[in-house]
């Protein structure tokens, strides 16, 4: 009996922390609507998102070099061009959310989009993201810069396995 109790508490530990892992997605497929025209998109490298169930709703972590240079235009000027990997999108306020025909809940968050080395390179931008959502399984992602309205991205995602 009291090998059950243990195995019982020992699923139990081992599903809260299942529960809890970051999600992490790939960009399966990219777009980039410039001057209202939507085209295809293709990054070197793929573009990861990942989503950490612990953090405020509506942050995620973004990698990928060149698609975080063309979002942010190449505007900050880092000691160390690296730092372009990856970004923060952080301190997530709400804007909207709303539910399509297809029981699709999109999601939008205004919040701050954040670049940080730990050589002191730190670069920071608000930006607008979108998270597309059916059954808590996330299908895509919109975003673009707040101040920047000219250039917008949209991506297809899938759960790596």
């Amino acid at each position: 009996m009291k090998n059950l109790y243990a195995l019982f508490l020992l699923l139990f530990f081992v599903s809260v922390n299942y529960g809890q892992q970051s999600q992490t997605l790939i960009v399966d497929k990219a777009w980039v609507n410039d001057s209202e025209e939507w085209s295809d998109f293709k990054y070197a490298g793929q573009i990861v998102f990942s989503i950490n169930p612990s953090a405020e709703e509506g942050s995620l972590r973004i990698g990928n070099y060149d698609f975080l240079y063309d979002i942010c235009e190449g505007k900050a000027k880092f000691s160390n061009k690296a730092t372009y990997s990856a970004a923060e999108f952080s301190h997530p306020r709400k804007v909207s959310v709303t539910t399509d025909k297809q029981g699709v809940v999109n999601s939008t968050y205004e919040g701050t989009l954040i670049f940080q080395s730990d050589r002191g390179d730190y670069y920071s931008v608000i930006a607008i993201v979108t998270i597309l959502a059916k059954d808590a399984n996330t299908l895509g992602l919109k975003m673009h810069l707040k101040e920047e309205n000219k250039k917008e991205y949209a991506f297809s995602l899938k759960p790596t396995s």
